[in-house]
């Protein structure tokens, strides 16, 4: 059975496409360029309009554990010390080389600023999503030695409850019933905090494990129930994101994924996009999907990356100027798209970097 499921989603479109999707979601957040200052007015609308697109750091981490799942157990008869050297390093080198090179960018563009540069770095902002690889270190050794755990249904549901009780002290400290210290001190750590993400190592190889299970929940709900669902959690999203901009005065960084709807988005996106087929896609469209596939982890560094250039750019050109809600949404869905039009161009460039971690991804290595 296993074996059938490796053969499976070896060539399985629907991880590519949940890929494709997330990475989008992922561009089309750091894509404006111009300081909050610029749109302070907008910013709330601008928040909760593009509230449900925060399914997408949930759905690229339990794809990571999936196919890091997968990948164990084809190597099921390796030794579990160089397994973990082995796949520990190949996610190091992206994780210093992108940091290495905000950390040069940010040197040039400010001096006398170590200190904080180090702070930046430790905290997962020295340039956005930088998080994400952060964590991803610190649980690749958990994941490796729990892995035989990790995707048990039961197990699932008790790592469940713990998520569930440590988001729900989150919001009661938020609240100020008690805990403010540990507000601040959550807030010090910022992102990285392996608190918000463990959940979805359990997700990722449960969903591994029962594949086949998850396809036949799919395949039997009709498509204008996902529409549906799809919508449901959408406007959940939005409101827990209005709930939480309130408890937490509109100082939701680092919380912003610390709500019980991304959780939610997660599974309902594995749900309703796990049984769609290739050629249920526009060829067109599936040449793109499986390019934002391939290169979602160096779309995902090298859009952090120019974020943080064009940023400091924005700051300095349009600083003193004041954007309309309409005015910076056409800002954002404008940028947004000239980035991934520019990775699609010149992904030679950032390849030779990043197949490292695509193969921890992946499981394979890419092509040069």
């Amino acid at each position: 059975m296993l074996q059938d499921a490796n053969q499976k989603i070896d060539r399985l479109f629907s991880i590519d496409l949940l890929k494709a999707i997330s990475i989008t979601a992922v561009v089309s957040y750091h894509s404006v360029f111009v300081p909050e200052s610029t749109y302070a007015s907008a910013s709330y609308l601008m928040d909760i309009l593009f509230a449900p697109l925060r399914f997408c750091v949930p759905v690229f981490f339990t794809i990571s554990f999936l196919l890091l799942e997968r990948s164990l157990e084809k190597s099921s008869n390796a030794s579990f010390y160089p397994l973990l050297k082995k796949r520990f390093t190949r996610l190091l080198i992206p994780t210093l080389f992108w940091g290495g090179l905000a950390v040069a960018l940010r040197l040039l563009g400010k001096a006398n600023q170590t200190e904080s540069i180090i702070i930046l770095v430790l905290r997962g902002k020295i340039f956005p999503g930088y998080y994400y690889l952060l964590v991803m270190l610190q649980f690749l050794p958990v994941f490796i030695i729990l892995n035989h755990q990790m995707g048990k249904l039961k197990n699932f549901f008790i790592i469940l409850i713990f998520q569930l009780i440590v988001l729900t002290l989150i919001y009661i400290s938020n609240l100020e019933v008690f805990g403010t210290d540990i507000i601040k001190f959550l807030r010090s750590i910022g992102r990285p905090f392996f608190a918000y993400w463990f959940l979805y190592m359990s997700l990722g190889a449960c969903f591994y494990k029962n594949w086949f299970k998850l396809l036949k929940v799919s395949n039997y709900i009709p498509v204008i129930f996902k529409i549906f669902l799809l919508l449901s959690t959408s406007l959940v999203m939005i409101a827990e994101y209005n709930y939480l901009q309130t408890v937490t005065h509109r100082q939701v960084i680092p919380f912003e994924y610390a709500m019980f709807s991304c959780i939610l988005s997660a599974i309902v996106m594995f749900i309703c996009f796990s049984s769609i087929q290739e050629n249920q896609i526009y060829l067109p469209l599936r040449i793109i999907i499986k390019l934002l596939s391939k290169y979602s982890l160096g779309i995902f560094c090298i859009n952090g990356i120019l974020s943080l250039l064009f940023l400091q750019l924005g700051t300095q050109l349009f600083v003193g100027l004041n954007f309309t809600f309409s005015e910076i949404l056409a800002i954002k869905l404008i940028s947004c798209n000239l980035l991934l039009i520019r990775k699609d161009s010149g992904q030679r460039v950032l390849t030779s970097v990043t197949s490292e971690a695509d193969y921890h991804n992946n499981g394979k290595k890419p092509a040069s």
